[in-house]
């Protein structure tokens, strides 16, 4: 699912973001972005939105699992702007934000899911 700006998407998704976690990916560039996708949905991410140039490619398979949002500058003042949007749509659920190649790891991660650890 791709999506023009994070209005849009919030205007348009808002079932996406009823429940968490939700796991915002800010892709800087190109590198280990695939991984990066991957190790956060096999951690249990109910959703996971991605802001993106138009510039970067996903594999196809990613691009059907995730919401591909189009932000030419993931860093600074508009990556804050972004963040705060969703947690005004969202204010209740659990949000983790990363750039690619950024990997989160918690105890027990490999037998654990994040909704275990939020829950904990």
């Amino acid at each position: 699912m791709k999506y023009a700006s994070v209005q849009e998407f919030t205007q348009n998704n808002k079932a996406a973001l009823a429940k968490g976690p939700v796991a915002l990916i800010f892709a800087e560039d190109r590198t280990e972005l695939g991984t990066t996708i991957r190790h956060h949905q096999d951690l249990g991410f109910r959703q996971v939105l991605v802001f993106m140039s138009d510039a970067f490619d996903l594999d196809d398979d990613l691009a059907q699992t995730v919401h591909r949002i189009r932000l030419e500058n993931v860093s600074g003042q508009p990556m804050i702007d972004v963040v705060n949007h969703i947690i005004k749509t969202a204010p209740n659920i659990w949000l983790y934000y990363c750039y690619n190649a950024e990997y989160l790891f918690y105890p027990f991660c490999e037998t654990r899911t994040v909704g275990e650890l939020t829950t904990f």
